[in-house]
């Protein structure tokens, strides 16, 4: 018996995925976003199943990237562009249940208990998603269909890419056996080797050890390492939680010292955080800068303001305010701008405002949703 019905949804490659979706030319080779391939700091955000194929993978430095890939395609990524498509594929996926929960900008569970009869059987139900997403975005996902979030989870990383998998309750143990114990959740390079010392590689010698040895061990891990290893999970799915912040933020190739070059990057962090704002009908009351130093120290300066507000100009100039208190004794490593305090409605000044700078704000977020984030851009973001 199906105790619930739960659906992962997993978007495949979904930053080179996009890409290669914006730009024809880059379907079927292999595509790198995260940089420029001569970066020495930069790592792998994603990249493609051709760039796959040459053992490169998410999180690696650029450079072993290029070298392992010299002929990739390497691009430096388009963040507001994600979270676009991103918005788009969520609203297709809350239309099949309002119990929805996004993980990350491409996964979220669906709990599809009680809208089985909707659809001919688990099968039916995961073409119907991936169709769905496929019509809406032009982009494949991933889908598996289990009674759990673990089992679901799983299934749909077995069926990548552009896969669908359904592990019914009477398989689960078929299924969980031969796996190695790193899919089991939790169980990372540490828990690995430290479960290995005992004889343990796969779920199913996980099995042969009782829940008082494992509780005797790990602790609250390892109950929930039985409980998993049996494909227990009784974790709900909890439709999203309101995002409480919007924020950007670079890393740098080389450490930099000059203000007025730190400035720029903030102008460029306040365009795309203003505009993320703007898309989600938000208006927000702080603003936070965040600096990294070489040594990598950190601070970070807040002000919160009288009144909320989702304009350029006001984000840019309260970071540039507040950049300013900072000591900036050493060079910087990284800087990051956000905002924070969201609210939907706004709060009109009494002395009246002016809508002036709120429309050119309107006019270029219109112009680069169109025309692509750097269609248009402020004198601000400029090199001198």
């Amino acid at each position: 018996m199906w105790t619930r019905t739960i659906a992962h949804v997993d978007m495949d490659c979904f930053f080179a995925a996009v890409e290669a979706l914006d730009n024809p030319d880059y379907r079927g080779k292999p595509v790198i976003v995260g940089g420029p391939r001569d970066s020495v700091r930069a790592v792998v955000s994603t990249c493609s199943y051709e760039a796959r194929a040459y053992g490169v993978r998410s999180a690696m430095p650029m450079s072993q990237a290029a070298r392992l890939c010299p002929h990739a395609i390497f691009v430096p990524g388009n963040m507001a562009r994600y979270v676009q498509v991103s918005r788009e594929i969520m609203r297709v996926l809350e239309a099949f249940t309002p119990i929805m929960q996004q993980v990350s900008i491409d996964e979220a569970f669906l709990d599809m208990t009680g809208c089985e009869h909707f659809y001919t059987d688990a099968l039916d139900l995961g073409t119907q998603i991936k169709q769905a997403i496929k019509d809406a975005s032009g982009l494949t996902a991933s889908v598996g269909i289990a009674q759990n979030k673990f089992l679901a989870k799983l299934a749909s990383s077995k069926s990548k890419p552009d896969g669908l998998l359904v592990i019914c309750p009477e398989d689960v143990d078929a299924f969980l056996s031969p796996l190695p114990v790193r899919d089991v959740w939790g169980v990372g390079e540490k828990g690995e080797r430290s479960l290995a010392r005992y004889g343990i590689e796969t779920v199913e010698d996980l099995r042969l050890w009782s829940k008082e040895w494992l509780v005797e061990q790990y602790g609250k891990w390892g109950a929930q390492l039985y409980d998993l290893a049996r494909g227990i999970d009784d974790d709900p799915v909890v439709a999203d939680e309101e995002q409480k912040s919007f924020g950007s933020e670079s890393t740098f190739d080389e450490d930099i010292a000059d203000r007025y070059e730190l400035v720029q990057y903030l102008a460029q962090h306040a365009r795309r955080v203003g505009s993320r704002l703007r898309g989600a009908g938000k208006l927000a009351r702080t603003v936070t800068v965040k600096v990294k130093f070489a040594d990598f120290s950190q601070v970070t300066r807040s002000k919160t303001m009288a009144e909320p507000f989702d304009d350029y100009d006001t984000i840019y100039n309260t970071a540039c305010t507040l950049l300013d208190e900072i000591d900036m004794g050493m060079a910087v490593r990284l800087i990051g701008l956000s905002v924070s305090g969201l609210s939907d409605c706004r709060q009109l000044s009494l002395f009246g405002s002016d809508n002036r700078n709120c429309a050119i704000d309107d006019v270029l977020d219109e112009l680069s949703q169109r025309y692509g984030s750097k269609g248009v851009i402020r004198g601000r973001e400029l090199e001198d």
